[in-house]
């Protein structure tokens, strides 16, 4: 069966067996993985995590020409507020639906709000993003979308988002490019193969962009851009690609093996390119797969001495490093650490699921007994880890940065620092020599204590991870 025949992709833990809570060394995790399906967990306590909703706004966020008619109460619509400052995308408006609209329903609402946005911003295309209340209402999305884009002769994609389907946030991601491929790639067969390359880019920090781009354009090759800042033709165009290469096998995977089983669009698969021997390897791929494997020699040995030489008064041997990051940048930071002569200690990652399996077991045959600890905005057991661990330095997100530095620990956030490619190697020495020798800040920090009282802390930090009782 299609793919896209769906009316949304399949959940994370239903195609990858995807696990969002978890702990102990890698041979545990590699054994999980490798007995079949893993025993899932639940969390007795949870503290915080996003959901899909806000996931699938920040990926249309960096649609462009777009309008996304956020079919929800106001307060589902507030991620919208900080993608508009992040994306520059302003074109977003809710539906504001109150008590009444939850229970007797939204369409007339709905259909108002679509020809609004069309007559004010004539738009490529209108994205209608549902919600938790809209899968308790079952208000009729796919009817509006069908009566309006004959009506308007209008490109109208539904993006079916519930807030609660799946533990993964993740999953927002999937759902919303399973619809922009579904709408706006066309149908298998009816396109003209043309030369470009798919390059698969969610949510990447614009200066990584450029690093990718520029290497890429110095092998000649042509390149597509998706869906970071894609046009809707932009779509079209990836489905008769010559082959697709992702930058985040976490978050370009579904696009990737879509593009694949439905367009015949190779796809190329490697870890991320952060680290110089990583982003080697990277390049290796994308050469192998378009026959370009001298060139990419050429390039890699050019680039790895300017970033050696650049280093050169750089090291971080004898450094304890905690890394608290999204699943594969994780494992490809793990990789620079060790390039640069550091030590991680342990690694807090978002997921695990069968897209980790191989990085797992490289892992395993070399530290057995590394530490994963799975979790996504659970500060409180990653504090009670890194407070027993006491690494000399933490890199992470910005969302636990905060109650990290308070333990004394000089920290530096990846969120918005570039990462990837050889410039990144050299963008991520110089955060992290800073954060060494700058301690000020963190000694000031460390005054203020954590949120948490001491018997929190006499808890194992896997205290409320318990195995889901079918």
């Amino acid at each position: 069966m299609s793919l896209l025949k769906a009316k949304s992709s399949r959940t994370r833990e239903k195609r990858l067996d995807t696990l969002n809570a978890w702990q102990g060394n890698v041979s545990a995790a590699v054994t999980e993985f490798s007995d079949g399906e893993p025993v899932k967990r639940i969390r007795t306590f949870s503290q915080s995590t996003q959901d899909d909703l806000l996931y699938a706004l920040r990926l249309l966020a960096g649609i462009r020409n777009s309008v996304a008619v956020i079919h929800a109460s106001r307060g589902c619509a507030a991620a919208g507020l900080f993608h508009q400052v992040s994306k520059g995308n302003g074109r977003w408006i809710v539906t504001n639906l109150d008590d009444r609209d939850t229970i007797m329903g939204a369409d007339l609402k709905l259909r108002k709000a679509v020809k609004e946005v069309y007559l004010r911003y004539k738009p490529e295309v209108i994205f209608i993003v549902s919600s938790p209340i809209v899968a308790i209402n079952n208000d009729d999305i796919q009817s509006v979308v069908e009566e309006l884009h004959e009506e308007l002769e209008l490109d109208i994609v539904p993006i079916y988002v519930t807030g609660f389907a799946s533990h993964h946030a993740v999953t927002g991601y999937d759902t919303t490019l399973h619809a922009l491929l579904k709408y706006l790639a066309g149908r298998r067969g009816e396109h003209n193969k043309n030369n470009s390359v798919n390059l698969l880019s969610v949510a990447e920090h614009p200066d990584d962009l450029r690093e990718v781009e520029r290497l890429l354009s110095a092998l000649g090759l042509e390149l597509n851009i998706l869906p970071d800042g894609a046009s809707p033709a932009i779509f079209r165009k990836a489905a008769a690609a010559r082959l697709s290469l992702s930058l985040d096998q976490d978050t370009g995977n579904y696009l990737g093996i879509t593009l694949r089983d439905e367009y015949a669009v190779p796809y190329a698969e490697a870890s991320r390119p952060i680290g110089i021997n990583a982003t080697g390897r990277w390049l290796a791929v994308a050469g192998k797969a378009s026959g370009l494997n001298e060139a990419v020699q050429a390039l890699h040995e050019q680039e790895s001495g300017r970033v050696t030489k650049a280093l050169e008064n750089f090291s971080l041997k004898g450094v304890r490093v905690y890394l608290g990051l999204a699943s594969a940048t994780s494992f490809s930071v793990l990789g620079l650490v060790e390039e640069l002569g550091g030590e991680v200690i342990g690694i807090t990652v978002s997921r695990l699921d069968q897209l980790h399996k191989e990085r797992l077991e490289e892992l395993s045959a070399r530290y057995p007994v590394l530490q994963i600890h799975v979790a996504d905005g659970q500060p409180f057991e990653e504090a009670n880890i890194i407070k027993r661990l006491s690494p000399d330095l933490y890199l992470g997100d910005s969302a636990h940065l905060g109650q990290i530095g308070r333990l004394g620990i000089p920290v530096v956030s990846l969120e918005e620092t570039p990462v990837l490619g050889y410039n990144g190697v050299i963008a991520l020495a110089r955060r992290f020599s800073a954060a060494l020798h700058n301690r000020t800040f963190g000694a000031a920090l460390a005054r203020t204590p954590l949120p948490y009282k001491e018997s929190w802390f006499r808890r194992s930090p896997n205290w409320h991870i318990k195995k889901e009782v079918k």
